[in-house]
């Protein structure tokens, strides 16, 4: 084993020990989690459904391109 996997290894031996003896370790680690897990999907709608964000503006306006394009295509051929 290298010093980094036997450093994992001891760290994730004392958080299991931890866990095992007192319940509120567990219980904090799950919350954390939770924590991280709706942040991550806070940053994910906010990037997504802000409307004054770059990103969105410009996957709206790619989209909105494409559709008008699409139409002119279509106009074109029913007037010929």
């Amino acid at each position: 084993m290298t010093s980094y996997t036997s450093t994992i290894l001891i760290i994730f031996c004392i958080i299991g020990y931890m866990i095992i003896v007192d319940k509120n370790v567990g219980d904090y680690i799950i919350l954390l989690t939770k924590i991280v897990r709706i942040n991550l999907e806070r940053f994910y709608w906010i990037i997504v459904y802000h409307p004054n964000n770059f990103v969105t503006t410009w996957l709206n306006a790619r989209k909105y391109d494409k559709i008008a394009k699409d139409l002119q295509k279509e106009f074109e051929n029913k007037s010929k």
